[in-house]
């Protein structure tokens, strides 16, 4: 398993940047790559499935989500998926309420399908543009949340 940890601040309530980020219907417009949601069962809660097509690295990955977990945390939010389809992942994402604005804590855990040569590509290059994409991903999202 890969793991990547990115954070972000967003001049933003909490409730609010909690709100839109985990309604599914709107990943598309911020999430780098991402398709907007088929066969959508549910609006972001716990339980909440989806299938989607992430592009990436000039292919159309065929992924289906499932939201595990959408509660929440002391002051802020958690919420988990797990990810099936052309790679398996879990993602993790926490809503964090600082200086009247909110920090988005997200982590992944991935793991790509094949032998010693996918873990070599991975090491080289995917891991650097996996990297990349959640950054953009995070900063399209406070970009979107901030202008609203």
């Amino acid at each position: 398993m890969w793991n990547l940890q990115k954070t972000v601040f967003i001049d933003r309530r909490v409730e609010e940047v909690h709100q839109f980020a985990t309604n599914p219907v709107h990943w598309y417009q911020w999430y780098a790559g991402l398709s907007e949601a088929e066969n959508l069962l549910g609006t972001g809660g716990k339980g909440t499935s989806m299938n989607l097509k992430y592009y990436f690295f000039g292919r159309s990955l065929e992924l289906h989500v499932l939201v595990v977990e959408n509660a929440p945390l002391e002051d802020g939010y958690i919420w988990r998926a797990l990810i099936t389809g052309a790679f398996d992942a879990n993602q993790t994402w926490t809503y964090v309420p600082t200086n009247g604005g909110t920090e988005i804590h997200f982590e992944m855990n991935y793991e790509l399908p094949g032998s010693i040569l996918g873990k070599v590509a991975n090491k080289l290059y995917i891991k650097k543009l996996m990297s990349n994409s959640i950054e953009q991903t995070l900063q399209n999202l406070k970009d979107i949340s901030e202008s609203e």
